[in-house]
């Protein structure tokens, strides 16, 4: 890796903060008002729900990493979690969770920190460590990272993971027209160096800017895999679905290819 772990992620934390200000024109009044109903959820994506219902998040203590502005979180909580924390590194999207979180009298506490820097005194705090769409593909380095879920979670502990599938990694974006056929590979599957991006992060006004830098990782299953092994946790359970779930590849979800588009992957902390 070229530069150090806090260059990219200072540069992402940037384009971020730019993002989060857009996506609030469209979402903000409407996620404030839809969880100012008590116990409302906001998780539609029934292979996710399925993976929550098996783990039984019911009373259970709970770590959202790369929680954007919590609304998945807080869907959480209102499924019965215990006690629920969210972390990302965007300090707006942190403040407008915490807002609604206070407002709704949903009982999540959220912070702004970059993964790479939870304080120590997190760890060995919690049931579940949750990852979802579009949280690994922002992290540089993921040896370090999963040491410290390692440390976050208690002893009998797991990481839950449901994100992109790599594959889609390969295939046209929604918005690029140039290209007739959706299941043209047109990127390389196993990449040494991040994409370096200055396109829009607007997935929910849709509007185009002139954004940020922003440094996006694309990982394979394999380095996902051997990263969490690598840190002592066991694969309990992996599963691959035809289902979009990145906001940018709608368009091949649609086709019905039966070609990978997510994956759920959960990994149990190892005792020694």
């Amino acid at each position: 890796m070229e530069k150090d772990i806090k260059f990219y992620t200072n540069q992402n934390k940037e384009a971020w903060n730019e993002a989060v200000l857009k996506h609030q024109v469209v979402s903000k009044e409407k996620l404030d008002r839809l969880f100012s109903n008590s116990g409302y959820i906001d998780i539609n994506d029934k292979n996710l729900l399925q993976i929550l219902e098996k783990i039984n998040i019911k009373g259970k203590d709970i770590i959202h990493l790369c929680c954007n502005n919590g609304w998945e979180l807080m869907s959480i909580k209102n499924m019965g979690a215990k006690h629920c924390m969210g972390i990302d590194i965007s300090n707006l999207a942190i403040t407008e969770a915490q807002e609604r979180a206070k407002n709704c009298n949903i009982d999540c506490d959220f912070m702004c920190s970059d993964v790479y820097d939870i304080p120590e005194k997190l760890y060995n705090s919690f049931d579940i460590v949750l990852l979802t769409a579009g949280c690994i593909g922002w992290i540089p380095d993921l040896e370090k990272f999963f040491k410290i879920i390692l440390h976050l979670v208690r002893n009998k502990g797991i990481v839950v993971i449901h994100e992109i599938h790599p594959f889609s990694e390969m295939l046209p974006f929604d918005d690029d027209n140039t290209i007739e056929n959706r299941l043209q590979i047109i990127e390389p599957y196993f990449r040494d160096e991040p994409i370096v991006e200055n396109t829009s992060l607007d997935y929910v006004g849709g509007t185009n800017y002139d954004a940020k830098t922003q440094f996006w990782f694309v990982h394979t299953i394999s380095s996902v895999v051997m990263a969490l092994v690598t840190n002592g946790f066991t694969i309990d359970h992996f599963s691959e679905y035809a289902t979009d779930i990145s906001a940018v590849h709608k368009r091949q979800g649609e086709l019905d290819a039966k070609i990978p588009l997510s994956f759920t992957l959960i990994g149990a902390k190892n005792l020694k």
